[in-house]
């Protein structure tokens, strides 16, 4: 069920291109999406985890695809709620939708046809509303070519429930009108992947009421082409204001049609991973006792593992509580010869998709937190406060590194270099915004040091060719830590930054 206090959701899933899905769905009262390669989700605890089985069940899939399959993915085992409301556009009734709510966890039934094994349980309200019924800025909404898709915009969820009861759409506000973008996207959604719609970059800035492609306007509309299962060919990040790109289709789920040929040149709108840290995505490995266990052998499990608590939790799986040190120390004050029973304290317990952010009080308090499953039942970890200074220590230091080695990079611009040799380095269109060191990006840098000329400026005697290798995959590690990726650098990784910040140390040594 949806948390104290916060409102159900909405939810477009589809029933597959040509509503395959759909007859059993609405018999079964089932929601019912593809992927069958893939496995149970359940037993991936992490977005990562998905990713890379992803990449293992679809080895030829490309980034782009791999990344919008695990944000469906993701979406329908973990961010979909009991208690939230699911919208199937009908196939075998076309014109036609039917809304229903959430009534269970996810479940994968592995005996069922291969496209028919990853489910939620749903009690269909209503199988009969009109698609006119609708009003055009919550149809452009529905048009997503996605499987699973959020539906946020202009009150979707309240809408929803209201064509749930009485077959009608209040609209937002009384506007009945789609914004230009949506119009865009519905419109782009709408064609055939042989005749997509086209149309410069600059328009494409303007249908969001934007100029320029700043950071928060690029962020928007990749999010709004993720959310609609479109890209752009080629990527509108680059290139000119009056380069003509097209809105391409990526594919809902395997099997259905996609973006084709190479998609080295279209636009990466890979859904951004879950920007709110969840319990589930740390490290929470639980050892734990049966309540039949003496308290001695609880002190030696705790002492051979270094322990500061320990989970009770009986055969069967029923939790009885915590012992501590400090629980072992108040029952041996108490009794001369405590039981196990006697140093068993209640412990805080809460879900694995539980937001981080809301137990950093409680775990710096009480020291520790347990973690339930996926299946809200059984308590399979342990989150404690040494985790979470380790987990900072993990994800702050790379931010610390490449901060430094783009001060270094950016002083040693300015103190040997002229402001020609700087525009110099970036794309004609953006000379004009370069006034000094501090105006280029890091992938600015690439350019700029790859040039013999401006390398011979800066007077450094380290092997040009290596900075600049290390300077572009560095420039990856970057972009990869400012799109909130969850999981810790990979050592290899971790030693580009820091032999990178090793080298700029070196040639520019002043602090």
């Amino acid at each position: 069920m949806p948390s104290e206090g916060q409102s159900p959701r909405a939810w477009l899933v589809r029933s597959g291109r040509g509503g395959e899905r759909e007859r059993k769905a609405l018999t079964e009262g089932l929601t019912i999406i593809g992927w069958p390669e893939i496995g149970d989700l359940s037993r991936y605890r992490t977005w990562q985890e998905l990713k890379q089985g992803l990449r293992e069940a679809y080895p030829d899939a490309s980034p782009t695809m791999l990344g919008n399959w695990a944000g469906q993915l993701w979406k329908f085992e973990t961010a979909i709620q009991e208690g939230d409301l699911v919208v199937m556009p009908l196939k075998t009734n076309y014109g036609f939708v039917a809304v229903g709510r959430v009534s269970g966890a996810y479940e994968y039934h592995g005996d069922e046809p291969p496209d028919f094994r990853q489910v939620r349980k749903v009690d269909w309200l209503r199988t009969d509303i009109p698609w006119e019924n609708i009003r055009p800025d919550l149809r452009a909404s529905l048009g997503s070519l996605l499987t699973v898709c959020g539906l946020t915009r202009h009150d979707a969820a309240a809408r929803i429930e209201q064509l749930a009861r009485d077959g009608s759409d209040p609209g937002f506000h009384g506007d009945e009108e789609a914004t230009s973008s949506a119009e865009l996207l519905e419109d782009a959604a709408a064609r055939d992947p042989s005749n997509p719609r086209q149309l410069t970059v600059r328009s494409l800035l303007e249908h969001w009421g934007v100029e320029r492609r700043t950071a928060a306007a690029v962020s928007m509309i990749k999010a709004d082409l993720a959310e609609n299962g479109l890209t752009t060919r080629p990527a509108f990040t680059e290139g000119g204001l009056s380069d003509v790109v097209a809105l391409v289709p990526l594919g809902s789920e395997p099997g259905v049609d996609a973006v084709t040929g190479d998609t080295a040149d279209v636009e990466n709108v890979t859904e951004p991973e879950p920007m709110s840290r969840r319990l589930g995505d740390l490290p929470a490995r639980l050892v734990s006792i049966p309540s039949t266990a003496d308290l001695t052998y609880a002190k030696t499990v705790m002492l051979r593992h270094q322990f500061s608590q320990l989970a009770v939790i009986d055969e069967d799986g029923t939790y009885r509580g915590a012992v501590t040190w400090e629980s072992i120390g108040r029952a041996h004050i108490a009794g001369d010869q405590p039981a196990l029973a006697d140093a068993t304290v209640p412990a805080p317990v809460v879900d694995h998709d539980a937001l981080l952010l809301d137990q950093i009080d409680v775990i710096y308090d009480r020291g520790f937190i347990f973690v339930r499953s996926p299946d809200r039942v059984r308590v399979t970890g342990i989150l404690t406060a040494a985790d979470l200074t380790r987990q900072f220590g993990t994800l702050a230091r790379p931010f610390v590194l490449i901060e430094e080695a783009e001060n270094r990079l950016r002083r040693a611009a300015d103190d040997h270099l002229d402001l020609d040799d700087m525009k110099n380095a970036v794309k004609p269109y953006q000379r004009s915004r370069i006034k000094s060191a501090a105006d280029l990006t890091f992938g600015n840098y690439v350019h700029l040091l790859a040039d013999p000329d401006r390398w011979h400026k800066l007077g450094w005697r380290l092997d040009r060719n290596q900075v600049v290798e290390l300077l572009e995959l560095v420039r990856k590690v970057r972009n990869d830590l400012m799109h909130f990726a969850t999981d810790p650098l990979s050592e290899e990784k971790f030693a580009a930054v820091h032999g990178l910040l090793q080298l700029l140390r070196t040639a520019e040594p002043n602090p």
